[in-house]
């Protein structure tokens, strides 16, 4: 048996997975529909949808098993991820990278397996559609287009769900993406009792500059605000655009990468750009930061609502 190698871009293959929030997801009516229809298309016992983390394959949609994860090290998908196209074994039994697996010598006894790596938005691989036979088999020219065909629906499915997390204008995840990913983060960082923030930002003067100079130019500032501020997170904070000029964050706190470093790291830039710009005005913002929810909030909304209030008396003190 030979066990997959990692992606040469394994840990931005995982950011860009961690984002869109699908692990630890099931029973997804929309991607069920797909594994049924792919099972009873090519007549195999198992389809599936899977998902690479680190050191497991999720199953984020399965028809014909009822497994949810499994070991990455034994995952067929895994191999699969590093091909283009589709990877296909015809029997795996005969095949050096397969013949002792756990998987082929007991449940489910894979002798045939056929994956097509299926890819999130931005371009990573996130996991692979895949058919399973319990016999070895071939599998045609007009066999691998139909695969190719369920791999672009499963991405075409990802990119809708992206698009509901997204905002249009920055690319940032919009206030259901924050929320959907950052409980998860809030919960997992109160669990393991770990120093966190969560930053709020206001750019001041959007208003007048969109009455003053156009949309166009607003957008413009908001955008060069959200580029620059997405340059200051590190691995596992998460950043979204809430609506306007209205911005949070995330932040787990680090002895390089508490609120002080954030804050200079962001004025920084900024004080660049306006330097830099050329422009008549300087793009002005607030904040409020909140340190450690403790054991006061239940909810990052919650904390997010007082980051809110602190922003704002903040402003009116000054």
């Amino acid at each position: 048996m030979i066990f997959p190698a990692m992606p040469v871009n394994e840990n931005e293959r995982l950011k860009s997975l961690y984002m869109m929030d699908l692990l630890d997801k099931k029973d997804d009516e929309r991607f069920d529909r797909l594994t049924r229809t792919a099972k009873t298309t090519f007549d195999v016992p198992i389809a599936v949808i899977s998902l690479l983390d680190r050191d497991r394959q999720w199953l984020l949609s399965r028809s014909g098993v009822d497994t949810c994860e499994t070991p990455r090290n034994l995952s067929f998908c895994a191999h699969a991820i590093l091909e283009e196209g589709v990877f296909i074994v015809k029997d795996t039994l005969a095949d050096p990278r397969f013949c002792e697996n756990p998987f082929v010598t007991g449940e489910p006894w894979v002798r045939f397996y056929a994956g097509c790596p299926v890819r999130l938005p931005d371009g990573a691989i996130a996991g692979t559609i895949c058919i399973i036979d319990t016999y070895p088999r071939p599998f045609s020219s007009a066999e691998i287009n139909t695969l190719l065909d369920f791999a672009a629906i499963v991405e075409d499915e990802f990119l809708i769900l992206s698009m509901a997390m997204s905002d249009p204008l920055t690319g940032m995840p919009n206030s259901r993406g924050f929320y959907r990913t950052g409980e998860k983060r809030f919960a997992s960082l109160k669990e393991h009792k770990k120093a966190f923030s969560l930053l709020y930002f206001s750019i001041d003067n959007l208003k007048s500059i969109n009455e003053l100079l156009g949309n166009k130019e607003g957008d413009l500032v908001v955008k060069t605000f959200a580029g620059n501020l997405t340059k200051c997170l590190k691995d596992q904070d998460i950043a979204a655009r809430l609506g306007g000029g209205e911005f949070a964050v995330l932040l787990g706190n680090s002895a390089v990468n508490g609120v002080d470093a954030f804050l200079f790291d962001l004025q920084s830039r900024m004080d660049a750009v306006d330097h830099l710009s050329g422009k008549n005005y300087h793009i002005n913002y607030s904040h409020g930061v909140i340190e450690n929810g403790g054991s006061k909030y239940d909810s990052l909304r919650a904390m997010l609502d007082d980051s809110d209030k602190v922003m704002y008396a903040e402003k009116r003190r000054r």
